[in-house]
């Protein structure tokens, strides 16, 4: 340690009031991180706001939190001074075991406020809210809802507010509803409030600036460790799966083969010797085939007389299933979890020594999150295995299951990760829903508002400034013709009978879309729930938190099914998940891949032996060369485009061009047509393109998210052309391809 960086670390320890620095020492700290040395300096010298960003178990939390308790016990406030925004119930209590143990020398009051949390622990900190308050945004939306007489008397004198795991938030409704509280929290708030963004991956931070504080990115300073390394070893196995004994297990699916022996041996050897004796996170992304190998893996383990235990946790079991799994997690004894991205965040569960990732992954951020989850301690390296399945080819697979492209993209993503880069934040998306929930939080919260104040409010002075003031007079008087408003003779907007229904529902507090599922319960005790049970009946079987049951009674009026323990099986249906926007960056790294002789060091000989049939099938069509391939009764076009660009183009040819076409991601699939007709029509377009709006009006699809369906079709056309088209790019692309 060079005298200079020692300097600093003493600099950053001294400017910390004198109770913490002896916390530090109760706990034997024994040095500073360095993204913990620049935060604290940054923070206790000047008043700019942060985003600090590190790896996972980077000692983000305390690079806030120790300089912000600082400033708190030097200067009191008469309400909560800091408020830490999270996104899960379970990282919120753990973030406050964590904060309560470095509190409690300072006497700083620490509460925490979401669903689980009990009325005398709420009331406690009604009676004086103070200190540290840790939240969702649900529960935020709550107090504006059902404590609006309070917000001065909570928010009054605060002066931070700490958005962990920043990168969840950016682009979503969440996102935009968070970021329309905290500025509201400031309208009730004496002090400016400085905010501090807390995240493992970003991409762009520049973006990532101007998603936190649109009007004043320039005011955030960046604080990250990306200097520091972390040993990692990867590897990646791939699976050629007989055709014949493929089950369909993806989430909307109807999976109706009983799960029996008929999955891929080969796989769940693997997955079961990979994890056995090894505390590990599994992740997938469908609950369906979770579920189905945390059965496979389990039953394996019975057969072997492992004493191993295999769990799964994700977002439709039970809270009790899911802590005791949590639980599990943190004890000594090892366990291999099957999980969702609900263990995806910063939950302490343990010393996870190796990952596992079941399909390829949502996104490079997602799997750079992911694969940090494990080798938390100092000295251990991060681990992870990938298990890619793809469809065994015959002379009569067509062209496009011939490039594996499932293999391809994984590797992609993989080696985008290795190169540090992932996918830039949305920052400049249309919240139109969110902002309709937003106009009703408002009137509910004044009882009443004029239309100047709530523009005020949301868009002139709030989080909303990218919409016009058109879309938000339009959007009000719709929301009059539904009922959701009415307008008093004064001109106050009032909540109307409609609107008062929705908002005094629980499911108001959230801006995003939930789905209607159906409780599983089992000798009193709930279980999880599931999507669409009408296939289900009694003495039917299904597969649930890992476990087999036998249906007893499906009871359709109380959303109930009750269940008992049983040998037979079956994976339900659960809400589909889509996963984001590919970015044309995995595209393009995709073509390169294939036309490239490098054979990566962490393929296993399957996977290689994939990757060789792919390239020399992308050889053999010379993709590198020709944008469209004839295959059989079809054209394809190889756009390599990325998601926007590859849904314009098809928008462009289904709705204008009236083509039978579909999106096959890297290549657009168009039936019964010639290549030299759709080059004309092409070319036509780049005479004579329509708008994004236009583009966007023949979509059948738009309306997404919760309050869609109280939005004009004319600001649906906006925001859909705002979020998932990019028609500017798409001219530019069809002039480099296509020309005139």
């Amino acid at each position: 340690m060079t005298s200079e960086v020692l300097d600093q670390i003493l600099k950053a320890f001294n400017l910390l009031h004198p109770k913490i620095q002896e916390k530090l020492h109760e706990m034997k700290w024994t040095e500073l991180r360095p993204i913990q040395v620049d935060s604290i300096i940054e923070i206790l010298t000047n008043d700019k706001n942060l985003i600090i960003s590190s790896k996972t178990a980077g000692g983000k939390t305390e690079a806030a939190f120790l300089p912000i308790l600082s400033k708190i016990i030097q200067d009191p406030d008469k309400s909560v001074s800091a408020l830490y925004v999270g996104p899960l119930k379970a990282l919120i209590n753990d973030q406050f075991r964590r904060l309560e143990e470095l509190c409690d020398k300072s006497e700083i009051p620490v509460f925490k406020w979401h669903g689980d949390v009990g009325r005398t622990e709420k009331k406690e900190f009604l009676k004086d809210p103070s200190g540290v308050l840790l939240i969702t945004p649900e529960s935020i939306e709550s107090l504006f809802i059902n404590r609006s007489s309070r917000l001065h008397d909570m928010f009054g004198s605060i002066k931070f507010i700490v958005i962990d795991e920043m990168h969840s938030f950016v682009g979503v409704e969440r996102g935009a509803h968070l970021r329309s509280l905290i500025s509201r929290i400031q309208t009730k708030s004496k002090s400016i409030i400085r905010l501090i963004g807390l995240s493992a991956t970003l991409g762009d931070m520049n973006l990532a600036k101007k998603w936190l504080i649109p009007r004043e990115p320039e005011s955030i300073l960046i604080v990250s460790d990306e200097g520091e390394q972390k040993e990692l070893k990867f590897r990646l196995h791939s699976y050629v799966i007989p055709k014949a004994i493929k089950i369909n297990v993806q989430e909307g699916s109807d999976p109706d083969v009983e799960v029996q022996d008929d999955c891929n041996q080969q796989l769940l050897d693997d997955l079961y010797h990979s994890f056995k004796g090894k505390t590990s996170l599994i992740f997938g992304n469908s609950k369906a085939k979770l579920e189905y190998y945390a059965d496979l893996v389990k039953r394996k383990a019975e057969q072997n007389k492992s004493l191993h235990q295999f769990a799964i946790h994700h977002g439709s079991l039970a809270k009790s299933v899911r802590e005791d799994t949590e639980e599990k997690l943190k004890s000594d004894r090892p366990v291999s979890v099957f999980c969702s991205s609900t263990l995806e965040m910063g939950i302490d569960v343990g010393n996870v020594s190796i990952i596992g990732q079941i399909d390829c992954p949502w996104s490079v951020s997602s799997l750079a999150q992911r694969i940090g989850r494990s080798g938390r301690l100092e000295e251990q390296p991060s681990i992870m295995r990938m298990f890619i399945e793809e469809l065994e080819p015959d002379e009569k697979t067509p062209l496009m299951d011939r490039l594996h492209k499932n293999l391809i993209q994984s590797v992609a993503m993989t080696e985008l990760m290795f190169e540090k880069w992932c996918e830039p934040p949305d920052s400049n998306r249309l919240h139109t829903s969110t902002l309709v929930q937003q106009i009703l939080s408002i009137v509910t919260e004044f009882g009443g508002a004029s239309v100047d104040k709530i523009y005020n409010l949301l868009i002139s002075k709030g989080s909303f400034n990218n919409i016009d003031k058109s879309i938000f007079i339009e959007s009000i008087h719709t929301l009059g013709k539904l009922d959701l408003l009415e307008q008093t003779p004064e001109g106050i907007l009032i909540l109307g009978l409609k609107g008062e229904k929705i908002v005094r529902s629980f499911d108001f507090y959230s801006a995003f879309k939930t789905t209607e599922e159906y409780r599983v319960v089992s000798n009193g005790r709930n279980i999880g729930s599931i999507w669409q049970p009408s296939s289900l009946e009694a003495d039917s079987f299904l597969i649930l938190a890992g476990k087999r049951w036998k249906i007893v009674e499906v009871d359709l009026d109380r959303k109930e099914i009750t269940v008992i323990p049983s040998r037979g099986g079956k994976v339900p249906k659960f809400p589909p998940n889509y996963g984001s926007d590919i970015h044309p960056k995995i595209h393009q790294k995709m073509l390169s891949i294939l036309f490239s002789d490098d054979v990566p060091i962490y393929l296993d000989d399957v996977a290689q032996n994939i990757l060789q049939y792919a390239r020399q099938t992308s050889r053999d069509a010379r993709l590198d060369e020709h944008v469209f391939m004839q295959d059989g009764k079809s054209t394809l076009w190889f756009t390599w485009a990325g998601s926007r660009i590859n849904r314009t183009l098809w928008g462009l040819a289904k709705y204008i061009g009236e083509f039978e076409v579909y999106d096959e991601d890297i290549a657009l699939n168009f039936v019964n047509d010639e290549i030299s007709t759709i080059n004309n029509f092409f070319k036509q377009i780049l005479s004579n393109p329509p708008t994004e709006t236009e583009l966007a009006s023949n979509f059948t699809s738009k309306r997404q998210e919760k309050y869609d369906w109280a939005l004009p079709e004319t600001i649906m056309d906006l925001t859909f052309a705002r979020n998932s088209l990019d028609l500017s790019n798409t001219l530019r692309f069809l002039n480099e391809k296509i020309g005139l």
